[in-house]
């Protein structure tokens, strides 16, 4: 009997401290991160990110997910965190936290095909069909501008390139942080600024209590990855 009452209590205190765990984001499980399929978020953004975590002896995993849906993914507490968003995303949800600082400048951009015009009334002309990822209304509404064109929308980036590629469209909303101008000269493509952001990690907030440490982990990345820019 006295070992049954020895063993009973030992799983109750190890069931507490379990939960205790998981609700400090201290178990053994990585973090997932959810990212948009954009060619710099992989082959640039995920490393910094989780370059930032591995100094905390945080382990993550990566998963795709597309514009809105991963945004509703991180606000759920479905995913724990999102490689990079514009930071006035952050506006519409409750349930994730921005972290400091600022990772780059992005902007949304007007990306013109095959000699099209490239001017910023083509956004008022109702007859002109504009590709564009999710959310991008978001992104320029405040700054007040008015867009009447015939905006078609996607939810994964390169949906949108290769229709533009493909020629089913001359014009495309996108996102950019200014590093693709060479590709967008590959493809014979011009580009207006529509409105600038800034660019920053967020994170669900069941991991407030990392905001302190994850903004020093990352200003740091930043910093050796500024250092080797110069370098080169």
């Amino acid at each position: 009997m006295q070992i049954l009452k020895l063993l009973s209590t030992a799983l109750f205190f190890s069931f507490i401290c379990s939960a205790d765990c998981l609700a400090n984001g201290a178990d053994d499980s990585p973090m997932l991160i959810g990212y948009i399929g954009h060619p710099r978020v992989v082959s640039h953004y995920n490393d910094i990110i989780a370059r930032t975590y591995s100094k905390l002896g945080i382990s993550v995993e990566f998963i795709e997910v597309g514009g809105e849906r991963g945004l509703r993914l991180l606000d759920k507490g479905v995913t724990d965190a999102d490689t990079i968003r514009y930071e006035l995303a952050a506006n519409d949800f409750s349930n994730f936290f921005v972290v400091h600082p600022v990772i780059a400048k992005g902007a949304t951009i007007l990306l013109c095909m095959r000699d099209s015009p490239c001017v910023a009334n083509i956004l008022s002309n109702p007859k002109i069909a504009i590709a564009a990822t999710t959310r991008f209304n978001v992104n320029t509404d405040h700054c007040g501008l008015v867009i009447t064109a015939d905006i078609r929308e996607y939810d994964r980036f390169d949906q949108v390139v290769n229709l533009l590629v493909s020629g089913r469209y001359d014009y495309a909303l996108l996102p950019t942080d200014f590093s693709d101008e060479a590709t967008f000269k590959n493809l014979g493509a011009q580009h207006l600024v529509i409105v600038e952001h800034d660019i920053v990690h967020v994170v669900n907030n069941k991991y407030l209590h990392l905001q302190e440490d994850l903004s020093e982990a990352l200003s740091a990345v930043l910093k050796e990855v500024n250092a080797i820019t110069t370098r080169n």
